[in-house]
């Protein structure tokens, strides 16, 4: 069925996602009703919550990040304790919706990232996550569809941003130009032309959102602070614009989309040398959370400039994800984009649930053997049908295979 199909039911059906992003302190999960596919589906969110990590489970992710080694037996270990944990969560936000998993038709998962390495050149990408879906199947007793992203890798894309086709179905307009900007762990936008399809959408990471925040201001609160609440600490600082200056010569910033990024050019050791440097600087504190705040600020405005006005007028910038909370980089996106910015809460689907209702979406679609990655964002050859189906079985579900 092609992306734009309409109804493909007369029933609505009822889906979980479940989201694991780039900041990793916490599962997202939202519960949806839906009828429809592609540009014709309509969406009703039934309840959506965060769970943090515990913190041990959450040691562990952090210590099996790269440059960091790991046993075999810890990999699995860690593996399964995370489809726990999903598991988990689905059952809680069922719970929490007043509906039974045997409503469900399918949780749709994107668990933590272990490691994703984009492609290039000839070299093809590569992209593992970590949470066993058959746990999450077992325990709920619904379909899972998991890693989304290894489909869209192996077809020679980024496996990113996957977003782009929810972003067209829930927010492309016949007259506004619009940007859909998620300011998650990374910072990635959507761009969707006025009146433009799907396959005008324009998508990719701009660099990094909260990531380097949190670590910095980890770092200077010697772990008692995980982020920067309300955007405190960047109000009490002046950016430094010399090391904002160094900081925007990183060559992620020059390259071309379709692009991806992540842990590997933008965590923890990026955040290390960030610090050791303003420290070489004599930079305070305060000072150094306002300057890389700004950082992001800087990495969405230098990209809208360059990749999406050169291509079409930008009427509004739609905001969603962690970032949209902090009043000061909002202030600062609203400094440096030209049009008006709006929040997701007002197109219906609050900021907090957009990643997991995502992931519902795509699953649902998957499920239905629909592709839903956009080629022209990701960079893959064609179109692809969306992750790996997993369910309980035999007969102990009751998702049954077609006769």
């Amino acid at each position: 069925m092609p992306a734009n199909a309409t109804r493909g039911s007369a029933r609505p059906r009822v889906v979980v996602g479940l989201m694991c992003g780039t900041s990793h302190d916490g599962v997202s999960a939202a519960i949806i009703e839906t009828l429809g596919y592609g540009t014709g589906r309509e969406v009703r969110l039934l309840h959506h919550l965060v769970l943090a990590y515990p913190a041990s489970l959450r040691d562990r992710l952090f210590a099996a990040f790269p440059p960091n080694s790991f046993t075999a037996a810890e990999l699995a270990h860690l593996h399964r304790d995370f489809g726990g944990l999903l598991s988990e969560t689905a059952l809680e936000v069922i719970r929490r919706a007043g509906r039974n998993p045997s409503e469900i038709a399918c949780v749709a998962v994107q668990s933590p990232t272990l490691f994703h390495e984009a492609p290039d050149g000839d070299r093809p990408g590569v992209h593992m996550e970590v949470g066993e879906a058959a746990v999450i199947s077992e325990r709920t007793g619904a379909p899972v569809v998991a890693d989304l992203r290894p489909s869209d890798v192996a077809a020679g894309g980024h496996g990113a941003p996957l977003s782009a086709f929810v972003d067209h179905v829930l927010l492309s307009h016949p007259e506004l130009g619009r940007a859909v900007q998620n300011i998650g762990g990374i910072a990635n936008v959507t761009f969707l032309p006025a009146g433009g399809g799907m396959e005008d959408a324009l998508a990719f990471d701009t660099g990094p959102g909260n990531l380097v925040i949190d670590g910095i201001v980890r770092a200077v609160s010697r772990g008692e602070e995980t982020f920067d609440r309300d955007g405190r600490r960047a109000a009490r600082g002046r950016i430094q614009h010399s090391l904002l200056t160094e900081l925007l010569a990183h060559p992620y910033l020059e390259r071309r989309p379709p692009k991806t990024t992540g842990r590997e050019d933008f965590g923890d050791p990026f955040a290390e040398r960030t610090l050791r440097r303003a420290r070489e600087l004599a930079i305070a504190d305060d000072d150094l959370v306002a300057t890389v705040t700004a950082y992001t600020a800087e990495c969405i405005r230098l990209h809208y400039e360059r990749e999406l006005l050169t291509r079409g007028r930008l009427d509004e910038v739609i905001l969603y994800g962690g970032g949209a909370r902090n009043p000061v980089l909002v202030r600062m996106i609203q400094e440096r984009v030209a049009c008006a910015v709006r929040m997701h809460e007002e197109f219906g689907i609050p900021g907090d649930a957009r990643e997991a209702v995502t992931w519902a979406i795509l699953g649902d679609e998957s499920l239905a053997g629909h592709p839903a990655n956009i080629p022209s964002a990701s960079g893959a050859r064609h179109p692809v049908v969306l992750g790996k189906l997993v369910c309980v079985w035999p007969g102990r579900g009751r998702w049954q295979p077609s006769s």
